[in-house]
Formats: structure tokens, sequence, C-alpha cells
């Protein structure tokens, strides 16, 4: 499945979308926002980023039983997830198959950092060496 080069921010505050994409966009990452969790999984089928950062407390469907029906889905497995939120624990994050928790609130360079660990394999191809001409 196509990754588009993008990350989504699934939180039904606006306020918080809004400042998270402002400072990711700084950072230079595309940046899509959905308000909720049914709105996130109709993105991720039509279009599937590198990178999801997930809240867990939001109406229509909360973040829990958004990554429970991504993980169902074939295509949406192994796609990276973080949780931001004020409720749960870094342990519960993981039995749920996120690949990281920071919460609510953190410092900045940690989202970076989490962010980047989990995007540099994924942006980094390795140049194949090409073998040497014979004169």
């Amino acid at each position: 499945m196509r990754r588009w080069p993008y990350i989504l921010i699934v939180d039904d505050d606006p306020d918080f979308r809004t400042g998270l994409r402002m400072a990711l966009e700084m950072k230079g990452y595309q940046v899509e926002e959905s308000a909720n969790g049914q709105e996130a999984l109709d993105r991720l089928v039509e279009k599937p980023p590198l990178l999801v950062l997930l809240d867990l407390q939001m109406p229509v469907m909360n973040g829990r039983e958004m990554l429970q029906r991504m993980r169902a889905q074939p295509g949406l497995l192994d796609l990276p997830v973080v949780i931001i939120s004020g409720f749960g624990f870094e342990w519960e994050a993981e039995l749920m198959g996120a690949q990281g928790y920071i919460g609510k609130p953190f410092e900045p360079q940690e989202l970076e950092r989490t962010i980047a660990n989990l995007l540099r394999p994924k942006l980094v191809t390795v140049k194949a060496a090409q073998p040497e001409k014979s004169h």
C-alpha cells in the first residue's frame, strides 16, 4: 500500500490540532487533521500517512476503537501510531498496538524525538552501490 508523505493528527480539540499542525509544518512536515476516529479511518483508507498522532478521548469514535479498527485492516497493520493524550499510560498504548505514547501536556522536543525515531527508517533510503566500471 502506498504511503503519502504526511502526518495525520487525530484530536477533537481544534486549537490543539492547529497548534500541533503549525509546529510540525515549521519542522518541514506535511500535516492533515481529523476531528475524530471515524473521520480519520475514512481518510486512512483513502490516503494512508507515514504516521498518526492519536488522541484517546474523542466523540463519535475514540482513539482506542480507532486503533483497534486500524489494526484489523491488513493495509494499516504496520502504520506507526503515537498516542498523545492526557488519559492513558505508555504500557496501555503498547498493548493497544501504538508505537509510542506522549502525555499531555508535553515538551515539543519529546514529540520531535518520537516522530524522528519512527519516521527516520521510512524516510532514509540507502542508495545501492553501483558496480565499478572496468577500463
